[in-house]
């Protein structure tokens, strides 16, 4: 083989190595792009269209860095269904209390008649599929079906990517008179009124019931579907909300509500407690917490 050939060959050789190593610096810079590492919260711009990993990561941000959008802190974006950012201001705490509440008896009623579905709060957010547009919504308090739930594939369940699912149930918490002028007054709750009969109740949804929780003016509006699938509100009195059959022998008590934000301290117990025995086994106990802790790991979880 002639040393002018093996001279081209080389030459060759390097050429097409240096191609490839300019090709694989582009994949990765593609890569990172949309894996939404070029994103930055300074540079965040609402009238953009974003990706669902560009979404994802920028959420992901919110969790250590501090953003606002004038002067109100955000901590959460929603995404609407032409891919642009929706920005979910700080809830105060008396709201966040309550919303708390709210999962914490759903939560009690899922586990202790064994239903095995799903509470979230306004950090689970849902691909709704609603009028050939995909976003990203997160209510206040939303309860998934033990047969939703468990047919998810992986990449629901850790991404926003895949088919689209909705919960069964869902709450929003939200003060709708939050400003003395009686438009931006009617327009907080005509935002929240079109979200629910636009957005969650949109068609091909599973979403059954919502509720529009106001605690701070002690108002509360129930949406659901008619015989036709048409979407109606009813204003109801406060007061205990009964599930129904949509959430059998639940029922939401909004007494424990007013004791959450009422800063009343509860009364205070009597140092010599007498002890409590479980009356599905031997185990006795002096706390009470310690006793429903061991009666839903050991008597209720474990016969599911």
């Amino acid at each position: 083989m002639s040393k002018r050939f093996l001279t081209c060959y080389y030459k060759i050789f390097a050429f097409f190595r240096i191609i490839c190593i300019a090709l694989i610096i582009i994949i990765l810079i593609i890569t990172a792009g949309i894996a939404g590492i070029v994103v930055h919260l300074n540079d965040l711009d609402l009238n953009r269209i974003y990706t669902f990993e560009e979404f994802e990561y920028i959420n992901d941000q919110l969790k250590y860095h501090t953003f606002e959008i004038n002067g109100q802190p955000v901590n959460l974006f929603e995404l609407d269904k032409n891919g642009k950012l929706i920005p979910m201001p700080q809830a105060t705490i008396n709201m966040e209390a309550v919303v708390s509440e709210i999962v914490a008896q759903l939560r009690n009623w899922n586990v202790q008649t064994s239903q095995g579905g799903v509470v979230t709060s306004s950090q689970g957010g849902f691909n709704f599929h609603v009028r050939d547009g995909r976003m990203i919504r997160a209510p206040d308090v939303s309860f998934t079906s033990k047969n939703v739930y468990r047919h998810l594939t992986q990449q629901q369940l850790w991404t926003f990517k895949g088919e689209p699912f909705t919960p069964m149930v869902v709450i929003e918490v939200s003060d709708t008179i939050k400003d003395s002028d009686t438009n931006k007054k009617k327009k907080a709750f005509d935002d929240l009124d079109e979200k629910f009969k636009f957005e969650y109740f949109a068609v091909g949804t599973s979403v059954q019931i919502g509720w529009l929780i106001d605690p701070k003016n002690e108002r509360m509006w129930i949406y659901k579907r008619n015989e036709k699938g048409e979407v109606f509100r009813r204003e109801r009195a406060w007061g205990d909300i009964d599930g129904g059959d949509i959430l059998p022998g639940f029922t939401l008590d909004v007494e424990m509500i007013k004791d959450i934000i009422s800063e009343k301290s509860p009364p205070a117990k009597s140092k010599g407690e007498s002890q409590m025995k479980c009356f599905e086994c031997d185990e006795t106990f002096t706390v009470y917490h310690s006793f429903t802790k061991h009666y839903e790991k050991y008597h209720i979880r474990m016969h599911k």
